[in-house]
């Protein structure tokens, strides 16, 4: 019995329609090509400037965490909408509007059992705030 190993096809990197599939349509990383294709990132990233596909601004959307503001999330590479976390951030607000503190609105969340964009850390005033100042900035 013989195992088959699909290996990419000489220069595949070098065929615009290729990369084009890889990058564009499925949304695969410069790095997850290089890997894919046995070539350097810098091969890829050289190839698709001379075809003119255009690049995506380099970790501009990542699957992470770290980094991503309360109430968003990244879904198929995207930044989209977190409706969980977005109903939670209504209701803090509603919380503020009521004259509750940064401080008080923390104690809230943390009896109500709602966890923070980790999942590990507790809610603290100062992370009630980066929450509320981040909406307001987007």
């Amino acid at each position: 019995m013989t195992n088959i190993i699909q290996l990419p096809t000489k220069n595949e990197w070098r065929n615009k329609e290729f990369l084009h599939q890889k990058y564009v349509v499925e949304r695969r990383s410069l790095n997850e090509l290089a890997v894919e294709l046995g070539v350097a990132r810098q091969t890829i990233s050289k190839q698709m400037k001379e075809f003119g596909i255009e690049t995506r601004i380099s970790g501009a959307v990542q699957n992470r965490k770290r980094g991503l503001a309360y109430g968003k999330k990244v879904k198929d590479r995207e930044i989209v909408v977190h409706k969980r976390e977005q109903e939670i951030i209504e209701k803090v607000k509603e919380l503020r509007e009521q004259g509750f503190s940064y401080h008080k609105i923390a104690d809230v969340l943390n009896v109500m059992g709602i966890s923070t964009k980790s999942g590990k850390a507790k809610w603290s005033g100062k992370t009630v705030h980066q929450v509320l100042c981040s909406i307001k900035e987007s």
